[in-house]
């Protein structure tokens, strides 16, 4: 159960971590409507959703031991901590880039992005064949939930976006925000860490 609630918090903190996806989606809400921001989110999750299959296929035809999975668990810890170092970091979201997203760009963007397949190889397949070992079928039940969280989350942001323009510029709130998902960052490696010993 504690792993369904790790993968559901952690794809909450990546749909909210500022990059091109959301840079893009504000961009096609400005140019275009709702809709139209949505329409990124949604083949941003297509390709994301790719990427994460295709590393989590990787690994498990590896058969990693559970040692080998143990230690790749501990750099996923600090990748953790390094991510919650860099998400504390964030006073404002930028609004301003005007960036169109296209789904091959959207694809290259995740294919070239290597904080991406680092966090999938350290942090979440690891726990997904660990939740695997527990659950039949668990390693799509924690892409799943990840998925479904960042989707909400990117959504929600989108929304927030459209509706509430003014909250993105407010740098007390969204500092305040960014400084609680650093802090859930660092719990989450925390609790990666002593589950490896």
């Amino acid at each position: 159960m504690e792993l369904l609630v790790e993968a559901f918090l952690l794809g909450l903190v990546g749909g909210a971590i500022p990059g091109p996806i959301l840079t893009g989606t504000f961009t096609e809400i400005l140019k275009s409507g709702f809709l139209k921001g949505c329409r990124v989110i949604i083949l941003a999750f297509i390709a994301e959703t790719i990427g994460a299959l295709i590393a989590l296929y990787v690994l498990y035809t590896l058969g990693l031991s559970k040692l080998a999975i143990q230690v790749i668990s501990v750099g996923g810890s600090l990748v953790l901590f390094w991510l919650a170092f860099e998400v504390w970091k964030i006073h404002a979201i930028n609004i301003e880039a005007k960036q169109i997203l296209s789904f091959p760009k959207i694809l290259l963007l995740t294919a070239l992005n290597s904080g991406y397949w680092i966090f999938w190889i350290t942090v979440g397949i690891p726990k997904a064949l660990s939740l695997d070992q527990k659950l039949m079928g668990g390693k799509f039940l924690f892409l799943f939930l990840f998925e479904l969280a960042w989707l909400v989350m990117t959504f929600t942001l989108a929304f927030i976006f459209f509706r509430f323009r003014p909250l993105l510029q407010r740098k007390s709130l969204v500092s305040a925000t960014f400084k609680i998902l650093a802090l859930v960052l660092v719990l989450l490696g925390i609790k990666t860490l002593i589950g490896v010993f």
